[in-house]
């Protein structure tokens, strides 16, 4: 229901308030998401203390807020407070999930049920964008379309609380329960390495995403494939994710999540190599396609090796600066491949995308391994492990 809504919103919004001449204020609106979005590491701290569901709650009461207020199209106060809003609310939720799955699940399960969820993802995407536009033409022309799907997408994602299930009745271990308490200050001072570490490779993560990402279309074009078409090929991308994301549960519950990070980052950047240098068409197509699944199965991967990772009485606060630091490389990533693209060309661009996804195949593995390694050198830390 959460997805569903988020992209019903997300793909009228912006014909809303074109059909309207106010694109500034969507513009306001989307800059203040994404500001927003930088304080998940003090919601993550903040679901470190009052629990995942909590925050689970607040995020879908808040982000459902925000987009009722998308209805409003001609004040920009109206844009930037529906953003800020959404943002906060956006953030708590995909923090508040990937908490729970740590506090709530074990280590056998969290493959099937990180999957599960990254499948609902993208079938909520597909079911959003592809219903979004014929909806709000046949209820009707003008406003009341629009301000339908708007609405019926906030009233998508509230009925998500329905779903919330009960937090279970102990959810941190007892030697970890200090941990949630202490500050800042203390949280980053006791594990610098590994705030650093996930810091970093999150920044790398969203900057080597966001050089490609919105400039497929035109990567595409070309590529050669006609720009009639260059939807459909958009479109079965999609597709190959959403059966990716269908049997990577039961793939990655028999395979070492480190293994299939490494396999599926060093094919995405085979992928995209082949997409920097390819001549065909359809052979660029089929590189974004393959590329697609092979994303899918990384970021499913890392988030099991961070599960693993993160001790659970400082995983929100992990997870959100995990979440601040890849959408401030989204954002660096986004501005840089502009310049790239204009100074450089697409090909070079690409490459450079592909080093980065090299890069990142190799850092990942590195990292965690490292750290279990002392995880394993340290009993104390092997023991608060097992109890999570």
């Amino acid at each position: 229901m959460f997805f569903t809504g988020m992209w019903l919103s997300k793909t009228v919004h912006p014909l809303y308030f074109d059909a309207h001449d106010d694109l500034v204020n969507f513009g306001l609106s989307y800059t203040a998401m994404a500001i927003a979005g930088t304080t998940s590491v003090f919601i993550g701290r903040l679901s470190d203390r009052v629990g995942p569901r909590l925050v689970l709650i607040a995020g879908t009461v808040l982000y459902s807020i925000g987009m009722s207020l998308r209805i409003v199209h001609d004040s920009s106060f109206v844009a930037v407070a529906s953003g800020l809003v959404a943002g906060v609310g956006a953030s708590s939720v995909f923090i508040g999930l990937r908490t729970w799955t740590l506090h709530s699940t074990t280590e056998v399960q969290r493959a099937g049920i990180v999957s599960r969820r990254e499948f609902m993802n993208q079938a909520g995407t597909a079911l959003g964008m592809g219903t979004a536009g014929a909806l709000a033409a046949f209820i009707g022309t003008g406003d009341r379309g629009y301000v339908f799907v708007l609405l019926m997408a906030a009233a998508c994602v509230l009925s998500g609380l329905l779903l919330i299930p009960p937090t279970p009745t102990s959810t941190v271990p007892a030697g970890q329960a200090k941990s949630s308490e202490a500050g800042f200050t203390t949280v980053f001072r006791q594990h610098k390495a590994l705030a650093l570490g996930v810091a970093g490779l999150g920044l790398l993560m969203g900057s080597y995403v966001s050089i490609l990402s919105p400039y497929l279309p035109l990567l595409l074009a070309e590529r050669g494939v006609p720009v009639a078409l260059v939807g459909i090929v958009l479109a079965a991308a999609s597709v190959v994710r959403l059966t990716a994301a269908a049997v990577a549960g039961k793939y990655l519950r028999e395979r070492s999540p480190m293994a299939v990070f490494l396999v599926s980052e060093s094919c995405c950047a085979a992928a995209t190599l082949i997409l920097a240098l390819s001549v065909s068409p359809w052979l660029a197509a089929c590189a974004l396609a393959v590329r697609g699944a092979f994303l899918l199965g990384a970021t499913i991967s890392q988030e099991l090796l961070q599960l693993s990772a993160f001790p659970s009485g400082l995983a929100g606060v992990l997870f959100g600066l995990v979440q601040s630091a890849f959408l401030a490389g989204d954002s660096l990533g986004g501005a840089v491949g502009g310049w790239l693209y204009h100074q450089l060309g697409s090909s070079h661009t690409v490459l450079i995308a592909t080093g980065l996804t090299l890069a990142n195949a190799l850092l990942v593995p590195t990292f965690y391994g490292r750290l279990r390694k002392v995880a394993e050198a340290d009993p104390e830390r092997q023991r608060a492990h097992a109890t999570s």
